[in-house]
């Protein structure tokens, strides 16, 4: 989100706020927006009472070699209340907020692909179980994750500036001669790729 000021000339439209219009930045935001409707569902009453339950459910419908780790979060599940069902709400909550206002989009999108997986992995069963004519799809979850995966990967910031010698300025006698030589040649070093892009321009 950028933030732009404007002086209080009537003459001129006031905007609080302006939001980049690409396409990643669409996705972001769309993607946070059902998050956010994920998280409502999580917080009504029939998700928290009947969370153990549900676990409790797919032990038996999974195949034995992956029983005993819903048997472990069925288990958790029980003995702990509504912990688990409101971690869940919370944690979807925050994911959506932060995609929706851009907050450490890098590191929410890394942690939005685990937490997805974690989802996959325990609340959908692994998409199972899988059957010829029963399965239809292998969890929403997973394809969250991929969303997260493919945010993380377009999502580069282009407006981070490079720290460079040229814009460091400190009294000349504090200057280490040679960090000052080193300054120098970067700066002609500038100096030269302009001046030959400006050459490739005027060619064109």
């Amino acid at each position: 989100m950028r933030f732009r000021q404007f002086t209080n000339s009537p003459a001129r439209m006031i905007h609080l706020t302006s939001l980049h219009r690409n396409p990643t930045t669409v996705l972001r935001v769309l993607f946070g927006v059902v998050w956010l409707v994920d998280a409502f569902f999580k917080w009504q009453p029939g998700f928290r009472s009947s969370f153990a339950a549900v676990l409790q459910g797919m032990v038996s419908s999974q195949p034995g070699i992956v029983r005993p780790w819903f048997q472990f979060w069925a288990l958790i599940a029980t003995h702990t209340g509504h912990l688990l069902p409101d971690l869940t709400a919370v944690t979807e909550t925050a994911i959506g907020v932060a995609l929706i206002l851009g907050i450490a989009r890098r590191p929410v999108y890394l942690v939005g692909a685990l937490y997805a997986l974690f989802v996959w992995a325990v609340g959908e069963g692994f998409g199972g179980p899988y059957a010829l004519g029963i399965s239809t799809d292998v969890g929403a979850a997973l394809i969250y994750a991929f969303v997260f995966a493919c945010l993380f990967a377009l999502d580069v910031r282009t407006d981070v500036s490079v720290l460079s010698l040229e814009r460091i300025t400190v009294p000349a006698s504090r200057v280490d001669p040679r960090l000052a030589q080193a300054s120098r040649d970067e700066a002609a070093a500038l100096d030269a790729l302009r001046s030959q892009s400006r050459q490739n321009a005027s060619r064109r």
